[in-house]
């Protein structure tokens, strides 16, 4: 398999054979292409990747726990977060969750939710941002399958994925915003405390995808804390 130009070929790299879970990434670490266990790269099993350090993709929701688990592609740029246990993990700033509201006659619908991680990883700070649209979140009863496609606030069992990605290394930055993913948003845990307008500023979000984008692919497991809502007019 041949190795990809630094610059096209950054991955974010946390051990789990570390026993404190430190946060790895190494320079030499930039040059290493991803291993797709049991068939060639562009085969799309997005669960079947590995990277290798030996991270593995998640192949289902890890649970309620606080965690960030991503393994794939985006923008070129290999991403391999490793983030089991949230609550042990050195070197995050921020991991944090954002509901959206957009006032809808006398009420409210909840159209969007981001999950972000800040983190330092070998002395550079990174941040990645998921957001996910749909035209009322609070409508469907969980757990439930959302199919991913490209159309902005879609009713139904139907969502949309964008990704950001930023950081700077060697010169290189890295500041990218992916949109259009196809495949499935499975939306497992979305629970608060709501005010007496029936919006809900707390909680826990989680759940598992797999998408692609193209050649891309990206399997994501996550549990976020809830710290912020906004409404929108």
């Amino acid at each position: 398999m041949p190795v990809l130009p630094v610059p096209q070929v950054l991955i974010l790299a946390v051990s789990r054979s570390l026993a404190a879970r430190v946060l790895a990434l190494s320079a030499i670490a930039l040059a290493v292409p991803l291993i797709v266990a049991g068939g060639a790269a562009g085969a799309q099993d997005v669960t079947a990747v590995v990277t290798a350090e030996g991270i593995a993709a998640p192949t289902a929701w890890l649970g309620e726990a606080q965690h960030l688990v991503m393994v794939g592609t985006v923008a070129g740029k290999r991403i391999a977060i490793d983030l089991p246990d949230m609550a042990a993990a050195p070197g995050v700033a921020t991991f944090a969750g954002k509901r959206e509201y957009l006032i809808d006659g006398t009420g409210h619908r909840y159209i969007d939710f981001e999950v972000a991680l800040e983190a330092v990883i070998g002395g550079i700070e990174r941040k990645i941002e998921l957001e996910f649209e749909n035209h009322d979140f609070a409508s469907h009863t969980l757990p439930a399958d959302f199919t991913l496609q490209a159309t902005e606030f879609p009713e139904g069992l139907r969502s949309t994925l964008e990704v950001e990605t930023e950081w700077e290394h060697a010169g290189v930055s890295v500041n990218d915003e992916v949109g259009g993913w196809a495949g499935v948003l499975s939306l497992a845990l979305d629970r608060g405390t709501p005010d007496d307008k029936g919006l809900v500023p707390d909680g826990l979000i989680g759940g598992f995808v797999t998408a692609t984008n193209g050649a891309e692919t990206l399997a994501i497991s996550f549990t976020v804390p809830v710290t912020e809502h906004e409404v929108e007019d």
